[in-house]
């Protein structure tokens, strides 16, 4: 039986792949464990929110936004749902669940393929 990569190994893998191929990203730091109530009060003093998407990633003329999932097992929290379909409001802005290491690759490919003036993504749902 193969072994499941956890969401870390998927995203790690991923953010290895985007650098490889010069591509601009950056982790959200949405999961920011604290026991510190001090510290949870100044993340959402300074305008933390949850739900928002893992990974933010700058193509040409198009801002991707994805919530990674390790391949089986992992869930979409209400929020997260949420912040995806309002990113998705926006012209040029693509956000996804992307299941794993090579779903998300192919999402980048693809949007890397597509003419901005045509909302791919928003049509397919």
């Amino acid at each position: 039986m193969p072994i499941i990569q956890t969401e870390f190994e998927e995203q790690k893998n991923f953010c290895e792949w985007l650098t490889l191929k010069n591509i601009k990203h950056s982790s959200i730091p949405n999961s920011t464990y604290t026991k510190s109530w001090s510290q949870k009060m100044k993340n959402k003093q300074s305008g933390l929110n949850p739900g928002l998407p893992d990974l933010l990633i700058c193509l040409p003329n198009i801002l991707l936004f994805i919530e990674m999932k390790r391949t089986k097992g992992g869930v979409v929290s209400e929020v997260q749902k949420e912040w995806i379909d309002t990113l998705n409001e926006y012209p040029s802005v693509y956000a996804k669940v992307c299941k794993g290491y090579d779903e998300a690759v192919k999402f980048v490919e693809d949007c890397l393929k597509i003419d901005v003036n045509y909302q791919f993504f928003k049509k397919r749902g």
